[in-house]
């Protein structure tokens, strides 16, 4: 079975923040554009709407802004059988965050159950049903941990692009097209629905207009497999949510078992 991960665009994204902000608001589809011949301008920078860029750069800015918040998250992943049939499998995600370096992201589904614990300097990962735990020396902020995973350790945190929007880790060439589809309504809130474009990916976000520019639905499909999974997220956010560091930090129960994380091999692609 081809795996499909879980919502993570990574670094490609990371840019928003730092692309100029405006103030938030409602963004109208642009106009058509004529074709500009390709001596004046390439056709990968005409298609790119600057309301569509703009407005994800007001998103990653506010993100960034917000020193704690909770979310609840429906997740629907695609995977692909060696046939080319797709199955469809879905998980529930509970998330905690406290910035700079403190994180509780709870996953449960059909298959598994998993607790990542972040608080600072240690980064945990819980299995419940099966009592095993491992628990590795962390860097101190979210964006790095989220590097340190992927990369050491092959692990995606679900949502973690919600620690990437607006950070110095940015590559805005990657996108090469950004379109701007008009209102939407999304749990509840009135978003302004857009779609982007980059090589192996296509993917849409709905982000809720006002004074709270947030992310409230990721749809991402993998272009590079020719049977074009797809992974969606409708998010629901708490952005005054009670806690204390006890919630960060991982007690084993006595009978767990602690086990190694397994690192990833030396050849794997950087993500």
């Amino acid at each position: 079975m081809k795996k499909t991960p879980y919502l993570a665009l990574g670094a490609a994204l990371a840019f928003a923040g730092h692309l100029g902000a405006a103030e938030p608001g409602a963004a109208s589809p642009a106009a058509p554009v004529a074709p500009v011949p390709a001596a004046e301008a390439p056709a990968e920078v005409a298609a790119k709407d600057p309301t569509a860029m703009t407005a994800l750069a007001q998103m990653g800015s506010y993100l960034r802004a917000l020193k704690a918040f909770q979310v609840s998250s429906e997740i629907v992943k695609e995977d692909v059988l060696d046939d080319g049939q797709k199955v469809s499998m879905g998980s529930r995600v509970e998330m905690l965050v406290a910035r700079p370096n403190r994180a509780r992201i709870q996953v449960s589904s059909d298959e598994q159950q998993r607790l990542y614990l972040y608080d600072g300097k240690t980064a945990t990962v819980w299995a419940g049903l099966l009592g095993f735990y491992a628990s590795v020396a962390a860097p101190p902020t979210l964006p790095e941990l989220v590097h340190v995973l992927n990369n050491k350790y092959d692990i995606e945190l679900p949502l973690q692009d919600l620690f990437l929007w607006g950070t110095e880790k940015a590559d805005p060439g990657a996108i090469t097209s950004a379109l701007d589809l008009g209102f939407a309504t999304m749990g509840g809130a009135t978003c302004e629905h857009y779609v982007f474009r980059q090589p192996g990916l296509d993917w849409q976000i709905w982000i809720q207009l006002g004074d709270h520019p947030l992310p409230r639905k990721l749809v991402i499909t993998t272009t590079s497999d020719e049977a074009r999974p797809q992974s969606s997220s409708v998010i629901t956010w708490n952005l005054a949510p009670s806690y204390n560091e006890e919630a960060f930090k991982f007690e084993p129960p006595a009978d767990a078992k602690r086990i190694a994380l397994a690192e990833a091999l030396p050849n794997s692609p950087e993500k």
